[in-house]
């Protein structure tokens, strides 16, 4: 039976929707939030969205905003319970561990989207689909930053087949997780969207403690994962990119070996690393190069020596190791 409440109160505001397409919109309600993480997000509620967004085209109801494209919708605002905005702007501003500087518009819908009954993003865009009853703070949470999980892949990782390389290489999946007929929760994008979440949200977002594919290696266990999605999030070519690294044995006497972990797919060769190692005052006390590569990970030696050639007295040790675009920070005590 349709919804000519919907209908009726969509069409009254279709002119008004579509002078706001042309950029003859008196003003605008959505508010636009820069958040601690570099995300800055101009969130639409689904009142604005009602007021000045919706058209009807052939009887059919559709969003249609110059960022958000043309999206059709459901006639069943009238039954359905969208998003709060507090709560989705909340999602946001927990995801940590990462600095992103990229814009994001959020789209609160008031009705379910047409063509895909769900939640959706769309390249900078994100699409909160509607619940039939209230919506619980973290389901909203996840939803939302599983849907910045597609955004940030789509500003920082599509554009460089070599992250995508580097990041199917260290999850383990093969080429038929990229095929557009693969089940849901075995596709290449919707594993790493999964993996931003449990990776960088905040508590409400990652409360459940795991991901879609329950097949799959938590992505807290996958060794260097996290950094490396967080310097792909720096933007960026030039960017280093944030890796963990040990010193062992730590203490030392006086010989310490330091490692980092490789991501797979850079493609570091032996000798190509630089160690450098600093007093608690920052002054520089050695300079190694070199190292060996085995079992993806860079391995320098160093043995208490200044550059002097004496070895330095017994006290903390800051170092930090790079190899191309990667880089980790460390310390180790050394006791005479």
């Amino acid at each position: 039976m349709e919804n000519k409440g919907f209908r009726q109160g969509f069409g009254i505001v279709a002119a008004v929707g579509l002078l706001a397409v042309l950029g003859f919109a008196s003003g605008s309600a959505a508010e636009v939030h820069h958040l601690s993480n570099g995300i800055t997000a101009t969130v639409y509620s689904p009142t604005e969205i009602s007021e000045q967004w919706i058209s009807l085209e052939k009887n059919s109801t559709f969003l249609t905003h110059p960022a958000a494209g043309s999206v059709e919708l459901v006639d069943n605002s009238e039954y359905m319970h969208p998003f709060s905005q507090t709560e989705v702007l909340a999602a946001l501003a927990d995801m940590h561990g990462f600095t992103a500087e990229i814009d994001v518009s959020v789209f609160i819908l008031p009705a379910t989207p047409t063509r895909t009954g769900s939640s959706f993003a769309r390249r900078d865009a994100i699409y909160l689909a509607p619940g039939t009853g209230p919506v619980d703070p973290s389901t909203i949470a996840y939803i939302t930053t599983h849907e910045m999980g597609h955004v940030l892949t789509w500003a920082f990782i599509d554009d460089y087949p070599a992250r995508w390389k580097a990041y199917m290489e260290l999850r383990q999946l093969d080429e038929s997780s990229l095929a557009v007929d693969a089940i849901h929760a075995d596709r290449a994008r919707e594993i790493l969207a999964e993996d931003i979440r449990a990776l960088f949200g905040g508590p409400l977002a990652t409360a459940a403690g795991s991901i879609e594919n329950h097949h799959l290696v938590h992505p807290n266990r996958v060794d260097g994962l996290k950094s490396m999605l967080a310097g792909f999030f720096l933007g960026g070519e030039g960017q280093p990119l944030q890796m963990t690294s040990t010193a062992f044995p730590n203490p030392c006497n006086p010989r310490t070996s330091i490692e980092m972990a490789i991501p797979a797919g850079f493609g570091v060769v032996g000798g190509s690393g630089v160690l450098r190692i600093f007093d608690i005052r920052g002054a520089l006390v050695q300079t190694l190069r070199g190292g060996e590569v085995a079992n993806n990970r860079l391995v320098i030696q160093w043995d208490g020596n200044g550059r002097s050639g004496a070895v330095v007295s017994s006290g903390r040790y800051l170092y930090v190791l790079e190899v191309g675009q990667l880089v980790s920070k460390g310390s180790v005590t050394l006791v005479r």
